[in-house]
C-alpha cells in the first residue's frame, strides 16, 4: 500500500495563519505608533489598505490595515486587540475572526472565533485553514490551529492540477522553521489517487518536509476504493524509499486485477512505488484468483 505524502509539502500548515495574519506583524524592536493614546483607546479607523499592498509595506499599527469593529491600543503592553468582524483581504491573503490579538513585545499574534485563513497562488494554488483559534509566534515560527467541542480544523490544498486535498483534526501543530507538522485527534485526510479518493485516519499524523516524511499513529488506516490498509502504526519514509505497516497485526485486503485478497502479517514493508512487498512475522491470508481456480491441478481437491 504505498502511502504518498507529495499534498502535505504544499499544504504549509502554518502558511495561512503565517501568512495570511502573521506577516504583517513581522516586525524588529519596539513598537512606534504614531499615535498618542491612552494605556487603552479605542480607534475609529477611517483608512483601508488597498488590496494590491504588499505584505512587506505593511505598517507597524496594523489596525490600518485590518477591519474590524473596534480597534484598542495598549500602548505599554504593545499590544493591539481588534473586536468584531476582524478582517484582511488582499489578492493573495484572506484572513478573518471575531478576535485578534497583536503582541509585539512577545512576538505573538492570536486569533479567536470562527478563524479562516486562504493564502493565493499566482499560479493557481491555494492553501486553506478554518479553526476556532489560532496561534503563530513569529519569532519562533512556530503555532497552532484549535477547533473547540465537536468542531475540527480544516485544512484544504489545491495544486496546479486543481486536484483538492482536505485534511481535518482537532489540533494541528506547526514548526515552519523545521517544516515539522503535527495533527492530533481524529484526523482525516482526502486525497484523489490512481484507484479513486483515498482516505487516511489516524489520531495522530506527524509530517516533515525535506526530506519527506509521513508517521500515522493510533488505529491508523489508507483506505481507497480497492484496498484497505490497517495498522497500529505507519510510516512513510522518503529518504530511504520505505514505506512501512507494523503494530496490532496488520491487515490489508482488497481486490487487485488478479482478484480479491485479504493479507493478516506482523509487518508490512515495502518501497515507495509498491513495486517490492515483504510480509514479516506470522503471515497469514488468501487471494482469490481466477487462473489459480481455473488450473488443472485444482481438480485434484
Amino acid at each position: 500500500m504505498k502511502l504518498k505524502y507529495g499534498w502535505i509539502c504544499g499544504c504549509g500548515i502554518g502558511l495561512a495563519l503565517s501568512a495570511g495574519a502573521c506577516s504583517p506583524v513581522r516586525i524588529n524592536g519596539p513598537a512606534a505608533p504614531t499615535l498618542h493614546p491612552k494605556p487603552a483607546v479605542t480607534q475609529a479607523k477611517k483608512s483601508l489598505v488597498p488590496n494590491k499592498l504588499s505584505v512587506s509595506h505593511m505598517p507597524e499599527v496594523l489596525g490600518g490595515i485590518i477591519k474590524s469593529d473596534s480597534w484598542v491600543i495598549y500602548k505599554d503592553k504593545q499590544q493591539e486587540e481588534f473586536k468584531g468582524h476582524v478582517s484582511y483581504d488582499s489578492e493573495q491573503y484572506v484572513f478573518r475572526a471575531e478576535k485578534a490579538l497583536s503582541d509585539r513585545a512577545r512576538g505573538i499574534f492570536q486569533a479567536s472565533g470562527d478563524v479562516f485563513l486562504r493564502h493565493n497562488a499566482p499560479n493557481g494554488v491555494f492553501y486553506q485553514a478554518q479553526a476556532t483559534n489560532g496561534f503563530y509566534n513569529y519569532r519562533t515560527q512556530k503555532g497552532e490551529l484549535v477547533a473547540d467541542g465537536k468542531n475540527r480544523v480544516k485544512l484544504v490544498y489545491r495544486d496546479e492540477k486543481q486536484q483538492t486535498v482536505t485534511g481535518f483534526a482537532s489540533r494541528v501543530k506547526f514548526d515552519l522553521n523545521k517544516r515539522v507538522y503535527v495533527l492530533e485527534g481524529r484526523v482525516r485526510v482526502e486525497r484523489p489517487s490512481a484507484q479513486g479518493m483515498q482516505v487516511i485516519t489516524a489520531r495522530k499524523m506527524t509530517l516533515r518536509q525535506d526530506p519527506a516524511y509521513a508517521l500515522l499513529e493510533g488505529n491508523a488506516t489508507v483506505q481507497d476504493e480497492q484496498r484497505t490498509l490497517t495498522a497500529d502504526t505507519l510510516v512513510y519514509d522518503g529518504a530511504e524509499n520505505i514505506s512501512r505497516a507494523y503494530g496490532g497485526r496488520v491487515l490489508a485486503r482488497g481486490t487487485t486485477e488478479r482478484g480479491p485478497f485479504a493479507i493478516i502479517a506482523d509487518q508490512i514493508r515495502s518501497d515507495n512505488d509498491g513495486k517490492k512487498i515483504e510480509l514479516d512475522g506470522q503471515v497469514q491470508g488468501w487471494l482469490v484468483s481466477p487462473q489459480i481456480n481455473e488450473a488443472k491441478f485444482n481438480e485434484k481437491f
